[in-house]
């Protein structure tokens, strides 16, 4: 709810933005800037997800995971749609999305959310798991994996409905 509201404000400031800077500028000068930004939004749209598409195919190809390349996507696509609103603040907005360190900021405000629940949960079980750890890692280590033919079973323990209110 409290981002629907931010949006609200935002589009309403765009808006007032809009009128008050075309308003000074000219009716002409407000139109051929909004449709020379949606043009260039709508390129950067195009091109960045065929480019982000490209690299993450690569990435999976080696193996790897492409969380840089798509969060680097995802924020000139974020600029092309704000470049593609009309209003001179989403443009604002949008062209600051574009900078260098834009993908970066975005990363760690997105990303750090991420790791810090994986690292949570990992020092949440980690007492209780560390031997289930030790014997994955023994078995890896000697060949074993699961889920790859590998003849060992998978280990872990099993409550019913009826051990569950036992406890």
């Amino acid at each position: 709810m409290p981002l629907l509201f931010l949006l609200a404000l935002f589009t309403i400031a765009d808006f007032a933005m809009l009128f008050a800077i075309g308003a000074k500028i000219g009716l002409l000068a407000t139109l051929v800037w909004m449709v020379v930004s949606a043009a260039f939004g709508l390129h950067l749209i195009r091109r960045e997800s065929f480019l982000t598409l490209q690299r993450a195919r690569e990435r999976l190809a080696l193996g790897e995971i492409p969380s840089d390349e798509l969060m680097a996507g995802a924020s000139f696509v974020l600029a092309g749609v704000l470049l593609m609103a009309p209003g001179f603040l989403s443009d604002i907005v949008g062209l600051l999305c574009l900078l260098p360190g834009s993908g970066q900021l975005m990363r760690r405000w997105f990303g750090n959310g991420s790791k810090s629940r994986v690292y949570d949960a990992r020092v949440a079980g980690e007492g209780a798991g560390w031997q289930s750890n030790q014997r994955t890692a023994e078995r890896a280590s000697t060949g074993h994996q699961r889920g790859r033919g590998g003849d060992s079973p998978i280990e872990g323990d099993y409550l019913g409905k009826d051990d569950s209110y036992r406890h």
